[in-house]
């Protein structure tokens, strides 16, 4: 049986009308909440990690899916989704109002940088051959929905007769023939296995120009199927650069700063992965985006020319995320039969199964240890029981002692010295705070016993929505691997229902998976400053007075020094530059602690669950400059 948590959702649907019925909303709220208006007005380059949603955003908003959901009586696909569209304005009165399509960049657009040719006659190439190809998506959008040519008007711009009498804009027939003749004349030149000589090219296959990206500002179609449009609908043209990655480094930023332009009536997206974005942008443009959720900057990555957007919520907005994970969830739930014949369409009753349980004799292996504890500080039962009452009732057993522990430990440090006091003489009365213990240190208590007597500690949905760093890929992933569980639980008729320890053994093997699978450039680097940042981390987590209450996941660098750092060191800005984009480390800058600004290195929920970490943000051990140059190994690894 498949599970389409193992499969990327858009390489799993072909059909517009099933994929657009899963497609979660919640995505493309957060994606268009501080942006709308740039997005369709300036290049936006989309810049995201395989499988963070990227492709499914764009194939959401083609045309062929704004106009299947705009149809009378369709809207019951997904109300959701045609509710959000219609709110960022890519859906107005029930018709749409761009006419995207995706194109993805193939091998052919980087053959293109090979051929024998100069460098500007190899960027003309690319131009056109984008341009040509944009305007047979558009036309092939529309024919998708039936959409008559004879129903279909070009709208250029002023002062565009040459180029209209050129192109054929009056016609969209020719139009469409003029764009074709042109795509053509360029494959054939870059899949010629010798390619012409410049001349030869010229006079047999191309010589001219092709630019109507500056020219076009609309495509009109004169009916729609809809009461409120009678006189039709005028839309603008979207084209959306997919895997722009694939293109050679030079033509990525050919292709960047051409369409920079201004002038362009085209709505144009430019989607790639980090590697191919300057690490200064990038630090920049997480930098402003954590300012901006922090409240200390206002709107989001913006610049003069262009938008650099980020797919992945800010490191603080886990409770942004948690309906979108939701979402998600029980939408790929109900595509799996049987689930949906058992009615279960939720994932969180069956991994919410309360607390784990802990033997009897590890409990009472515990209490020894704390009767232990209180014999050598010399604590008098009295002042444990003070100490005990510090912990919530609520607590377990299990939770109970272990965070007791951490209190007498604490009381034992801030004690007078043992040596100093007769030999009868006991503690009764605490030297420290009498305030109750809070949810943070009862849960670094449980993250010791998890390492002291592997009690389960990565389990339920919150665990699973945090262990996600608010990404959708990685969030499918470790849910797909619970529910390979489930599945197998209800194939042999037992509980759909998942124990506390089956969910943190899956999971933690999950997260290890991950880790020994990447693969992005330098990740060798990556992984050795994870893991001995995490052995450090580990080691403060488990001081028996738990100093930092949940522990730590983070080393903190000053700000100032980290800044310079970056400009003088490039190899250690290329590696946090991957180890960044990659989740492997989240970049948390401008962090105020201690009457100081710090810039943190914090571990990625993957390395964290690897490693036996908590979760939540703050707890940091304090580094400096040459702490962190010394976690670069020196053997020359580079991936």
């Amino acid at each position: 049986m498949d599970n389409p948590f193992k499969k990327r959702r858009t390489e799993l649907i072909t059909d517009r009308r099933t994929l657009l019925s899963l497609v979660s909303p919640t995505p493309i709220e957060e994606f268009f909440r501080r942006d709308r208006a740039d997005l369709i007005d300036k290049l936006s380059m989309v810049v995201g990690t395989p499988g963070c949603g990227k492709t499914t955003i764009a194939q959401v908003i083609e045309f062929e899916s704004l106009a299947t959901l705009c149809l009378a009586g369709t809207t019951t696909i997904n109300k959701d989704l045609v509710d959000v569209l219609t709110i960022n304005g890519l859906i107005r009165d029930s018709a749409p109002t761009v006419l995207a399509h995706r194109l993805s960049m193939s091998t052919n657009f980087r053959d293109i940088w090979e051929l024998p040719y100069p460098e500007h006659t190899r960027t003309a190439l690319l131009r056109a051959f984008v341009q040509s190809k944009a305007v047979l998506g558009w036309f092939r959008q529309l024919e998708g929905m039936d959409v008559p040519l004879s129903d279909v008007e070009i709208v250029m711009g002023a002062n565009s007769d040459s180029v209209r009498a050129v192109t054929g804009a009056d016609d969209p027939v020719t139009f469409r023939e003029y764009a074709r003749r042109i795509e053509l004349a360029i494959f054939r030149v870059v899949t010629a296995l010798v390619p012409p000589d410049e001349r030869e090219m010229a006079a047999q296959f191309l010589n001219s120009s092709y630019d109507v990206f500056e020219t076009l500002s609309g495509i009109r179609l004169r009916q729609w199927s809809n009461a409120t449009h009678s006189a039709g609908v005028l839309l603008r043209p979207m084209m959306i650069v997919d895997d722009a990655h694939e293109l050679h480094p030079t033509q990525f930023l050919q292709l960047r700063d051409w369409l920079k332009s201004k002038a362009m009536g085209v709505s144009r997206w430019l989607m790639c992965r980090p590697d191919v974005v300057s690490p200064d942008d990038y630090r920049d443009a997480l930098t402003k985006e954590t300012m901006a959720e922090d409240g200390t900057a206002p709107g989001s990555t913006r610049g003069r020319d262009y938008l650099l957007k980020l797919m992945q919520l800010g490191a603080s907005n886990d409770k942004r995320f948690k309906p979108i994970a939701r979402d998600i969830a029980n939408r790929y739930l109900a595509s799996i039969p049987e689930f949906a014949r058992r009615g279960l369409i939720d994932l969180r009753p069956m991994l919410d199964q309360g607390a784990p349980s802990v033997p009897d004799g590890q409990i009472k292996q515990l209490s020894e240890q704390i009767d232990k504890l209180a014999r050598d500080s010399r604590f008098s039962s009295l002042l444990v029981d003070t100490l005990r009452a510090r912990v919530p009732a609520s607590a377990r057993p299990d939770e109970v002692i272990a965070t007791l522990r951490v209190l007498m430990h604490r009381e034992r440090n801030r004690s007078p010295q043992l040596g100093l006091l007769p030999d009868d003489n006991l503690r009764a009365e605490p030297v420290t705070d009498e305030r109750m213990a809070g949810s943070s240190l009862i849960d670094g208590a449980r993250i010791q016993l998890m390492h002291q007597i592997d009690r389960p500690y990565y389990h339920g949905m919150e665990k699973l929505t945090a262990a996600s760093n608010a990404n959708i890929e990685q969030f499918i992933r470790l849910a797909g691997t619970l529910v390979d569980e489930l599945l197998a639980r209800i194939i042999r008729n037992t509980s759909p229902a998942l124990t506390p320890k089956a969910q943190h053994t899956a999971l933690v093997k999950q997260a290890n998976q991950v880790m020994s699978e990447w693969d992005f450039p330098y990740n060798a680097v990556v992984r050795e400053i994870v893991n001995k940042i995490a052995r450090r981390c580990v080691d403060r987590t488990m001081l028996p007075n738990a100093p930092l209450d949940d522990g730590a996941n983070a080393i903190g660098i000053p700000q100032e020094e980290m800044d310079r750092v970056l400009l003088r060191s490039e190899r250690l800005a290329r590696v946090l530059h991957f180890a960044f984009a990659y989740k492997a480390l989240v970049f948390v800058p401008q962090y105020h602690c201690k009457n100081r600004i710090w810039c943190l290195l914090e571990l990625g929920a993957i390395p964290c669950m690897a490693n036996g970490l908590t979760l939540r943000r703050g707890g940091f051990i304090e580094d400096t400059l040459s702490g962190l140059q010394s976690m670069l190994p020196t053997d020359g690894v580079a991936s």
